[in-house]
């Protein structure tokens, strides 16, 4: 799997998401707006229930904006093996169950997920447990992080 590749997938996923999200905080607002669906009684709520909907939706365009400049931001840059995980790492860990998962490090868009080569990627923040955990650490170390009432170990078996 490629650094670059997988930054640019989050790059697409994340434009597409936010020009299509753009224009449906701008269809909310005008059906919000719009005289034709102006309460016609005190149980008529479609045009408040609308300005909630535009409301929603335009704090997700915000941060995706924000998710979208930081990635943006970030120097792609070759990583060795040896190398502590820092913003713009891809690195894969590997639970005490022998389950795997990679991760792609960003100063934003937390959570967003794409699918590289059938295998999903998902972009963490410092921000989170399990960033904090692992934020410079190096290959084969392991790290463990409370997730609800457990404790969970994984191991970090490729930085890229």
């Amino acid at each position: 799997m490629n650094k670059k590749d997988v930054h640019q997938r989050f790059l697409e996923k994340l434009s597409a998401e936010l020009e299509s999200l753009t224009i449906a905080v701008k269809n909310s607002i005008a059906m919000a707006t719009d005289e034709a669906h102006r309460a016609e009684s005190k149980y008529d709520t479609f045009s408040l229930e609308t300005s909630y909907l535009a409301r929603g939706q335009a704090q997700r365009v915000t941060e995706l904006r924000f998710a979208l400049d930081r990635l943006n931001a970030l120097s792609v840059k070759d990583l060795t093996r040896e190398s502590a995980i820092q913003h713009g790492s891809l690195v894969r860990l590997e639970s005490g169950t022998g389950k795997a998962r990679t991760l792609y490090f960003c100063p934003g868009g937390g959570g967003e997920q794409v699918d590289v080569d059938g295998e999903e990627v998902y972009i963490v923040t410092f921000a989170s447990p399990l960033g904090k955990a692992v934020l410079g650490k190096r290959l084969g170390a392991t790290v463990e992080i409370k997730i609800g009432h457990d404790l969970q170990m994984f191991r970090i078996v490729d930085v890229a």
